[in-house]
């Protein structure tokens, strides 16, 4: 790319790494916290990132279908969701500190490595992409690892469902990433069934403080026989 296209992409590249640096520090933020108010917080930033980044890939594009798409995301995640969350979290009667398995500087360590695996990784299996998007696959594989980890290293159930829609929005950000959006039948679909999944989950959570006075998963295994 030289001269005015070069000039002209330039923006929207910077525009959009900077919306990836938001959804991938979001996310990292999340592990970094023990209350689960503030998990919360951070997913609602990775959400209004996302749907940021998808709302502008749809004015570059001009692809309607991902506009939609970022309208359904930016309302069901950036304000159904952690809604449902915090009312979960408001009937709970458990500790609002979301215990780790291991300890946040720890934790922090151990995603920053799954960072630097996820960017390497990435670079050498799809190589460096010179598209407005080029940044965003490795943010999205660096944020899946990352969600898997705030999931497996929380023994509260609230604060694994958090991890569990966290790797959700970092799934979709490679779909745009790769494909530029699913067919909007899809990803409505996909929206509704999150929605759905996310409170029957905050259910779940309300049932298992019914029976054990707290919400810590790690009590489940005493229904083992």
């Amino acid at each position: 790319m030289t001269g005015a296209p070069l000039i002209d992409w330039l923006p929207r590249s910077n525009a959009i790494n900077l919306l990836a640096g938001v959804f991938l520090l979001s996310a990292l933020y999340a592990v970094t916290q023990r209350r689960t108010a503030a998990c919360i917080t951070a997913y609602t930033w990775n959400s209004l990132s996302l749907a940021a980044i998808a709302m502008l890939v749809a004015l570059l594009t001009g692809a309607r279908h991902i506009g939609v798409a970022a309208a359904l995301v930016l309302v069901s995640k950036g304000f159904l969701i952690p809604r449902l969350l915090r009312r979960a979290l408001a009937r709970s009667r458990s500790r609002a500190e979301a215990e780790p398995y291991v300890s946040i500087q720890l934790s922090a360590l151990l995603c920053g490595a799954l960072v630097v695996i996820a960017f390497s990784q990435t670079r050498v299996l799809f190589g460096e992409g010179v598209s407005i998007l080029a940044s965003c696959l490795p943010v999205s594989i660096a944020t899946t690892l990352v969600g898997l980890f705030l999931m497996v290293s929380r023994k509260q159930a609230l604060a694994m469902v958090v991890g569990l829609v966290i790797l959700e929005n970092a799934i979709f950000l490679a779909a745009v990433s790769l494909t530029y959006g699913m067919p909007l039948v899809v990803e409505m679909g996909v929206l509704l069934d999150l929605l759905v999944g996310t409170a029957l989950l905050g259910m779940m959570v309300g049932r298992i403080e019914e029976s054990f006075a707290t919400d810590d998963a790690t009590r489940l295994t005493s229904l083992r026989g």
